[in-house]
């Protein structure tokens, strides 16, 4: 064992693992009790340091001898295991209170838990960090690592899954949503910020030895945060203010949104929304709305009436099969993207659109001859249309007549896979140089 400054010296004498369970015995639940004793017998066979009474210290790391505590421990700031061996056990038949614990092995604790920062439970899924009582903490932030919980559950935030208690944790988090940055990696990040995160265990861990804060403010939830930014940037007069709400888990438009009237860019992207609500109309300064994987099957009028309205993504939008007949009355619009298999044609509507200049159609699987020409046909009957692609899939064969793409700027061709043939047909088909190949 192992303790900072102000620790307590002597943590216990050495007894055998058959009397230190003679005290377990009459700890906390069968329950617990049970689940403790899968792990005591291989972990214990050498005997195990046992603490009469409390335990108090600054910190403490336990490993490599199991340690056992028949009273409540109390830390000023970190518990810790794992210390010089593979597998380490911490026994409390008390309560827990302390700042931050970090663990990568097996805790049990009889009592209650109170945690005033955060939990990191951080293993393969071998280990536990096992509550007979209920556990209070700010965060629970699992990485594969079970942690059980008997009694009732007060956490603010839970990053991970791992979880079993009778309630849930007040709202569940990705790292970059619940932390500070050094305890998170970037994964992905776009001009509304981080999209995706994995935890930074090393910096992380590093951040709570040293005593620094981990936690970012959670009293918001994400998408509050998002919506609060967005209203002081308007206020502020910020250029082009935008508001990101892509992977949010949204079954509707928060009616927070709506009074963001002075908003210009809105992304929704991969939530679970299945209808838009007419309010959508509200947002008159909107000029980019991006809808990506987003199951509705139609369009409310309201969002053909924005008047700004410039750039609009209905990508892998794969429910939506017709655009509505109010589509033409988007007057701004300049690029659109659209779900080339979703839609069950060219939709005619489009040649209704005055200022449309870019059509960008995606995903190509098992599209017959006859759609795929609809396509090309319909594009020649845009009249302002100068740049568009056909991305993402593959084809066998392209349109026969490709002659409606002539008068475009640029064409690209984003296919997985296509002949080399019909390649070379497209590009003499079009004026030099206006074939891109590639995304």
């Amino acid at each position: 064992m192992a303790a900072k400054q102000g620790a307590v010296k002597n943590w216990g004498r050495e007894v055998s693992a058959r009397d230190a369970w003679s005290r377990v015995e009459s700890a906390a639940t069968p329950a617990w009790r049970k689940t403790l004793s899968s792990w005591w017998k291989g972990i214990t066979a050498k005997g195990v340091l046992f603490h009469e009474g409390d335990l108090k210290a600054d910190s403490l790391v336990v490993g490599p001898r199991p340690l056992v505590v028949s009273g409540s421990v109390r830390l000023k700031g970190l518990l810790e295991d794992g210390h010089s061996a593979d597998h380490t056990l911490l026994v409390v038949l008390g309560d827990l209170e302390v700042e931050n614990v970090a663990t990568v092995s097996a805790m049990f604790i009889a009592g209650d838990v109170r945690i005033r920062g955060v939990l990191v439970g951080d293993s393969s899924g071998d280990d536990v960090f096992c509550v007979g009582g209920g556990l209070k903490a700010r965060a629970l932030i699992e990485e594969h690592h079970h942690i059980q919980v008997a009694g009732a559950l007060d956490v603010d935030v839970l990053v991970g899954s791992k979880l079993t208690a009778s309630n849930k944790p007040r709202q569940r988090l990705e790292p970059h949503e619940a932390l500070l940055r050094g305890a998170y990696t970037v994964e992905e990040e776009d001009e509304d910020g981080v999209i995706d995160s994995t935890l930074d265990r090393k910096g992380l861990r590093e951040k709570l030895r040293a005593g620094k804060p981990v936690l970012a403010d959670t009293r918001l939830g994400p998408v509050e945060k998002a919506i609060t930014a967005a209203r002081e940037k308007i206020e502020a007069g910020a250029k082009a203010p935008r508001l990101g709400l892509g992977l949010k888990k949204l079954k509707a438009i928060p009616d927070e949104v709506f009074s963001l009237t002075g908003l210009e860019g809105l992304t929704l992207d991969s939530n679970p929304i299945e209808a838009i609500s007419p309010r959508i109309g509200e947002l008159r300064a909107l000029r980019s709305l991006s809808l990506e994987r987003v199951p509705v099957t139609s369009l409310p009028v309201e969002l053909c009436r924005l008047p700004a309205l410039k750039t609009l993504s209905l990508r892998y939008c794969d429910r939506l099969a017709q655009l509505p007949e109010s589509f033409g009355e988007l007057e701004s619009l300049e690029e659109l993207y659209l779900d080339a298999t979703a839609l069950q044609g060219f939709p005619e509507v489009l040649t209704r659109l005055p200022k449309l200049k870019k059509l960008w159609w995606w995903r190509f699987f098992k599209m017959s001859p006859a759609k795929q020409q609809a396509l090309v046909n319909g594009m020649g009957r845009l009249p302002k249309l100068t740049h568009s692609g056909f991305l993402q899939g593959e084809l066998t064969r392209l349109p026969a007549n490709l002659a409606p793409l002539a008068r475009l700027k640029q064409f690209k061709l984003g296919l997985d896979a296509i002949p080399a043939p019909e390649v070379k047909r497209l590009e003499k088909a079009l004026p030099k140089g206006r074939l891109h190949v590639g995304y």
